[in-house]
């Protein structure tokens, strides 16, 4: 036998003599460890693990007693045989031995024959321990690595053995956290445990040969709920007398959410309102619901299943199905379109399906879209003439940039050469006007035209400008009007409003301000301001005019509206606020009018975001 096959015996005592003498006892069958106080020990201990140990009582740091303790404590080192060896004899310190779990005592001097078997003694009590430890583990790990929880409860439902498989399902990781407790208040949920009881402890009183079978609800540590089937058998030891119950039990929490979810599935079919078919893989019904049925005009779904799909269509539609449908079902696994459908009393109606594989068979779901198909057909006449109309508007716009803008285009000619030969200021200044109203004219009816043929907002071009300077510009343009009827325009605004605009916008002003002095009584005054509203700009006219009623405030945005009493003919299209509302609402702005706070008249406004 060499050294390394003896068993080992650790000797800790402070005294090197009394070491040395159980070594010269010990070392012709043993190795022999040595250790000189209790610090030294545990840490021997925990390094080489040795078969037992003789541990002397008094020492400095830890005494004995609290070195055997420690060792005793410990999951990896309780098993090895401690043998206190002390030249105290009474009793009190055997009984603080036996509390600290001392296997033996030795009373110094040691007697070399009585230490020997005393050692002999516990090493083979230790090896019995050490087989059955090994067993154990080893039915442990059979435990561990079946796939089912394992779990064994005694007589008062407490739990004695649990597997791995069992710990990850109630999220747990060290056997501590479990074994000891009471399966039915720290696993069970409340609303399960007395139905939980009644199952597990009738398996007491069943045939030892009948295995018991329920579902139920566990609680894991993170108080959550899985479901779980059990399977349990009662327990019997050696005299027959049942020791408690073995439960194996399998996590069927996914199942059940997807059985749950299938019966949903299933409730939902019938209560669609769609057509929903299951067929076999030759086309046979094997499920229909009782939309499908009512679409068919079949009075109960057992009419239709054992029956093929054909029975419900023509023969053209059944040729259809044959060379051109079913070809591309069986590439793509699915298939969605029309098909004409053929009812119980043989009439025919228009019907949108899919078709989708489902296990060996199909699954098909019909809508009848007959009423679908009769607003088709009148949106596609709709289509047609209100293409004709807008074909009737391009015609109106040609005209209106054609024949409007040749002439504007002279008067536009002739003016610039009479600014050019004129040499008379006042004729200049007013030659320039007129070329100044012309050139609007021209931008007017260009962009008139344009707006015509808008249909989204994609097609206008902004940019930021500084909505002031188009003001101040369109009031300069009325100085004629505003003279004529004695009208003074108070504008109250002289810094830049930079904002995000279209040069249509122009147009707006225009029509605030010659509706204002169209409908101002004379010498009055025309009030132009703006204001700021945080991310827009506010534009305001006032007019001292007789104002509009309430009941006329949403009408007068309105195309061809004018409600001008007719004593003061003025004329006019009724095109201008409708035309000025469409373009704030292309600007993403508001248009609207109140009535002038600052007495008779109204004030029209109109935003527009800022820069």
């Amino acid at each position: 036998m060499t050294l390394s096959d003896k068993p080992r015996v650790l000797v800790v005592d402070d005294e090197p003599m009394n070491i040395e003498l159980l070594q010269a006892y010990l070392q012709m069958d043993y190795e022999v460890l040595s250790a000189h106080d209790g610090y030294e020990a545990l840490e021997v201990v925990s390094r080489e693990v040795p078969d037992i140990i003789l541990l002397d009582v008094m020492m400095p740091g830890i005494n004995g007693y609290q070195v055997c303790e420690q060792i005793k404590s410990s999951e990896k080192t309780r098993f090895i045989p401690i043998v206190l060896v002390t030249a105290l004899s009474g009793r009190d310190d055997r009984l603080k031995g036996i509390e600290a779990n001392a296997d033996d005592f030795l009373t110094k001097p040691v007697d070399r024959l009585e230490l020997k078997m005393r050692v002999k003694s516990l090493l083979r009590i230790k090896d019995l321990q050490d087989n059955l430890v090994t067993e154990r583990d080893q039915i442990q790990n059979y435990l561990d690595v079946a796939a089912v929880m394992m779990l064994a409860i005694d007589n008062n439902g407490i739990i004695t053995l649990i597997n791995k498989r069992g710990l990850d399902i109630l999220g747990y990781v060290r056997e501590e956290e479990v074994l000891g407790k009471d399966l039915f208040t720290n696993f069970i949920p409340s609303s399960s445990r007395l139905e939980i009881e009644a199952h597990i402890f009738s398996t007491f009183d069943n045939d030892t040969e009948k295995i018991n079978y329920y579902e139920c609800p566990v609680l894991t540590k993170q108080n959550e709920q899985r479901m779980v089937s059990w399977y349990s058998k009662p327990l019997i030891d050696e005299d027959g007398n049942v020791m408690g119950v073995l439960c194996s039990g399998q996590d069927i929490t996914q199942r059940k959410k997807a059985e749950e979810k299938l019966k949903e599935r299933t409730r939902a079919m019938e209560a669609s309102i769609d057509g929903m078919a299951i067929m076999d893989k030759d086309g046979v019904y094997s499920y229909v619901n009782n939309a499908h049925a009512r679409i068919f005009g079949y009075g109960s779904p057992d009419e239709l299943i054992g029956n093929k799909w054909d029975v419900l269509y023509e023969d053209a539609e059944v040729e259809r199905f044959t060379n051109e449908i079913l070809p591309e079902f069986r590439s793509n696994g699915k298939w969605k379109g029309e098909l004409v459908g053929k009812k119980k009393d043989g009439n025919l109606f228009f019907q949108e399906m899919s078709i989708t594989v489902l296990d060996d068979g199909f699954i098909s779901v019909v809508r009848d879209i007959s009423e679908r198909k009769e607003v088709e057909a009148k949106l596609s006449k709709y289509a047609s003439e209100l293409k004709s109309s807008n074909e009737l508007k391009d015609l109106f716009t040609d005209i209106l940039r054609h024949d409007l803008l040749n002439p504007a285009g002279v008067v536009k000619g002739f003016t610039d050469m009479l600014l050019y030969e004129e040499s008379d200021e006042n004729k200049k200044y007013k030659l320039q006007l007129i070329d100044n109203n012309v050139t609007r004219l021209i931008e007017m009816i260009e962009s008139a035209a344009k707006f015509a043929r808008l249909e989204d907002i994609d097609e206008l071009e902004f940019r930021s400008s500084d909505l002031t300077g188009i003001v101040q510009n369109v009031v300069e343009e009325f100085g004629p009007q505003l003279k004529k009827k004695g009208i003074t325009l108070d504008m109250r605004v002289d810094h830049p409003c930079p904002a995000i605009i279209n040069p249509l916008i122009d147009g707006v002003f225009v029509n605030f301000i010659s509706n204002a002095i169209k409908y101002g009584p004379a010498d009055s005054i025309v009030v132009v301001d703006v204001q700021d509203m945080g991310d827009k700009w506010k534009v305001m006219v006032s007019d001292s005019g007789d104002g509009i009623p309430d009941k006329d405030k949403e009408l007068v945005f309105d195309r061809f509206n004018r409600l001008t009493s007719k004593k003061k003919a003025v004329k006019g299209s009724g095109l201008g606020l409708a035309i000025a509302k469409r373009i704030i609402e292309l600007h993403g702005g508001n248009i609207g009018v109140e009535d002038n706070p600052a007495g008779k008249g109204s004030v029209f406004w109109a935003t527009v975001k800022k820069t």
